[in-house]
């Protein structure tokens, strides 16, 4: 799949029409078969067979490298390709679809005043990242309602959830630190393929990563708070539990001491003969009872 970088960008039917700037999508096949456009030799590009991160190297005349981005709707599964710059065209090696996808995006919706291989790869990187926030946003409004949870005390399933969040953010903070690393090496321009105007629009993309990665940095320190509101309420659980134990050891106490005076059965015990001596400890022990939740009561022990 071939483009003309014009105004605007401009599929090309016939491989022999070719103009530069171009940029072009193939797959791995195509790529590995070596008939590749004009000022690309399929000997000199490196290759990368299975991109997992994102990267940058710079080459004599040609920048290359890797994109891997984490795919929204599946946790855990990537989408990765590998680029090739030079100062006539950008080419992609795409298996996964999402760079041709990317491709369709800004040939409906994207409109360049100075066409180049700069202002393209730059509108490719926007594209790229152009719904992220959004998706922070979502991961945010996720959070908002674990706390939401927890302050009303409805604990079930919350670890599993924080946990499959966390790893989510971290994802993405890698995702984005490696995207800054790669606009940082681009900006470097050490071969000469991106002029000013490029470099400036390259520039406002390289905040833009560090930007969302300063987001994620905040909704892991998010959910950290939301954690340790979780620990509250877990220990709160767990003070109410110990705090009846102790309301029920200090009432049965007393009882016990009754049991133990009585039951030694010692032969000169007034009450031992006596025929309302049963009833005289009963009473007793309700009293004790009712004295000891009186007690627990006034001192706002019993809530």
């Amino acid at each position: 799949m071939y483009y003309s970088i014009g105004r605007k960008l401009v599929r090309i039917e016939e491989k022999g029409d070719i103009a530069t700037p171009f940029a072009a999508v193939l797959h791995s096949d195509e790529f590995n078969d070596g008939d590749l456009p004009s000022g690309f030799s399929g000997s000199d590009l490196p290759r990368y067979p299975k991109p997992r991160f994102c990267k940058a190297e710079v080459h004599e005349d040609m920048l290359s490298g890797t994109l891997s981005v984490p795919e929204k709707k599946t946790f855990g599964k990537h989408s990765g390709f590998s680029y090739y710059i030079r100062s006539n065209g950008v080419l992609f090696a795409d298996d996964s679809g999402l760079a041709a996808s990317i491709m369709e995006k800004i040939e409906k919706s994207v409109t360049w005043r100075e066409p180049s291989v700069g202002h393209f790869f730059y509108s490719f990187m926007e594209t790229m990242v152009e719904d992220d926030l959004r998706y922070l946003e979502n991961i945010e409004d996720r959070l908002a309602k674990l706390e939401a949870s927890v302050l009303s005390d409805k604990l079930e399933g919350f670890m599993y959830s924080i946990v499959a969040i966390r790893k989510e953010i971290l994802a993405r903070s890698h995702y984005y630190s490696q995207l800054s690393d790669v606009a940082l090496e681009l900006l470097e321009n050490e071969n000469e393929i991106f002029d000013d105007p490029s470099l400036r629009l390259l520039k406002h993309f390289s905040d833009r990563a560090h930007r969302l990665r300063q987001e994620t940095q905040m909704l892991r320190e998010y959910s950290l708070q939301i954690s340790e509101a979780y620990q509250t309420q877990i220990d709160i659980r767990q003070n109410v539990v110990m705090k009846v134990l102790t309301v029920v050891t200090a009432i049965f106490l007393p009882l016990t001491l009754i049991a133990g005076w009585y039951g030694m059965n010692f032969e000169k015990m007034p009450e031992l003969h006596w025929d309302y001596g049963y009833l005289y400890v009963f009473l007793l022990s309700i009293m004790v009872v009712v004295g000891c939740l009186w007690i627990f009561k006034r001192k706002k022990f019993l809530k």
